[in-house]
C-alpha cells in the first residue's frame, strides 16, 4: 500500500513534535531533581568565632569575629555547605554559659554542635595578623597605601565522636583598597569591612580547601537537638525547632515533664526531676518550627522532647 507523501510528511512532524515537548516538559523535573539532590548533600556546619592568637591585640576579639563572618559568607558561596544563623549559635553560646571569644575545646564544640542540630563545627584561630602602611614620594608628591597579612588554622569537629576530621591553614596577603588610609589609626579604630577586606585572602585559601572535602563530610549523620512543645490546638503541638534545626517528618520525641524542683536553702534552683510521659511524631516541618501529634501517653506546652534515634 502506498502512504502519501504529505501524510508521510505531517506523521513525522507530529512526532518530532511529540519528543520536544516530552524533552522541554521533562527538563526542568530532571534539573529541580539534580538540585534536591544538592540541596541534601550540603553540609550543614555551624562557625564559632575565631580565636585571635596574632600579635594584633589592638581589636581584640573583634578580629576573631570578623574571620568568622567572613568565612561564613564563603562557604555559603561554594553552595556545598548550609550554615547555622549566628543568633542561633550565640543562643546556645549563653546557654552554656560560654563565651562567644571562639575559646572552647573540641568536646565543647561538639556538644555545642549537637545542640544545633549539624554534623560538624568550625573552629579557627588567627595566628599572624598585621596591617602595614607604606608611603613615599617626592616633595609635596606622596602616595601611601596599607598591606595586611594574615595566617589561619582551621579545624573542623565531628558532632558525633568531637574528633577532629579535618585541620588546616590558610594565609594571604592583599593591598587594601575603598579605604581612606590616610589618617586612619588602625591601632584604635576597628572597622569590620577592613578587617573583613585584610583577612579575605586567607580565608579563600581555606574555604577552596574546605570545598573541596566536602563530599566526606556529607555523609555525617546530623544530630536532631533536643526541643520544647511551645504550643497546642485540637490535638496538635508545636515545636520550638524545624526545617532550621534539621527535623523532619516522622522525627519521633521523647516527651519529659518536670515533676520536682531540688533547691537550696536560699531557695536557689539545683536540679529538676523529670518523668518520660510520652511520644510524640512530627507531622509536619516549617522554617522554624514544627507540628507533631501524640503516638503515646501524653503532651503538653512547656514539656521537653528528646530526640528518639
Amino acid at each position: 500500500m502506498n502512504i502519501p507523501r504529505h501524510c508521510f510528511q505531517a506523521s513525522r512532524f507530529l512526532v518530532g513534535t511529540a519528543m520536544a515537548l516530552l524533552l522541554v516538559t521533562s527538563w526542568p523535573v530532571s534539573v529541580a531533581t539534580e538540585e534536591a539532590g544538592q540541596a541534601e548533600n550540603k553540609v550543614r556546619v555551624a562557625v564559632m568565632n575565631f580565636e585571635n592568637n596574632s600579635t594584633w591585640h589592638y581589636w581584640g576579639d573583634n578580629l576573631g569575629y570578623a574571620a568568622a563572618d567572613e568565612l561564613v559568607t564563603q562557604l555559603f558561596q561554594t553552595g556545598k555547605f548550609s550554615l547555622v544563623e549566628r543568633s542561633q549559635l550565640d543562643a546556645i553560646l549563653a546557654e552554656q554559659n560560654l563565651g562567644q571569644s571562639g575559646r572552647v575545646n573540641p568536646t565543647q564544640a561538639a556538644e555545642i554542635g549537637r545542640l544545633l542540630g549539624v554534623q560538624v563545627i568550625l573552629m579557627g584561630s588567627i595566628t599572624k595578623f598585621s596591617i602595614d602602611t607604606k608611603g613615599g614620594g617626592f616633595g609635596r608628591l606622596r602616595a601611601e597605601y596599607s598591606e595586611a597579612e594574615s595566617n589561619l588554622d582551621i579545624r573542623l569537629v565531628s558532632t558525633d565522636t568531637a574528633e577532629i576530621l579535618f585541620a588546616d591553614e590558610g594565609e594571604g596577603k592583599v593591598r587594601l583598597g575603598g579605604f581612606n588610609i590616610r589618617g586612619v589609626n588602625f591601632q584604635q579604630d576597628f572597622d569590620a569591612g577592613l578587617a573583613q577586606e585584610a583577612l579575605r585572602p586567607a580565608v579563600e585559601n581555606v574555604v577552596e580547601k574546605l570545598a573541596d572535602q566536602a563530599d566526606s563530610f556529607a555523609s555525617i549523620q546530623a544530630p536532631i537537638p533536643p526541643a520544647q512543645i511551645v504550643g497546642a490546638n485540637a490535638g496538635a503541638f508545636y515545636v520550638d525547632k524545624g526545617e532550621n534545626y534539621g527535623v523532619i517528618v516522622g522525627q519521633r520525641y521523647e516527651v519529659q515533664r518536670v515533676v520536682d524542683e531540688i533547691r537550696d536553702a536560699s531557695g536557689n534552683l539545683l536540679d529538676t526531676i523529670t518523668d518520660r510521659v510520652g511520644v510524640i511524631e512530627v507531622t509536619r516541618v516549617l522554617g522554624q518550627s514544627a507540628v507533631a501529634s501524640v503516638v503515646e501517653g501524653e503532651a503538653a506546652e512547656g514539656d521537653t522532647l528528646v530526640p528518639i534515634p
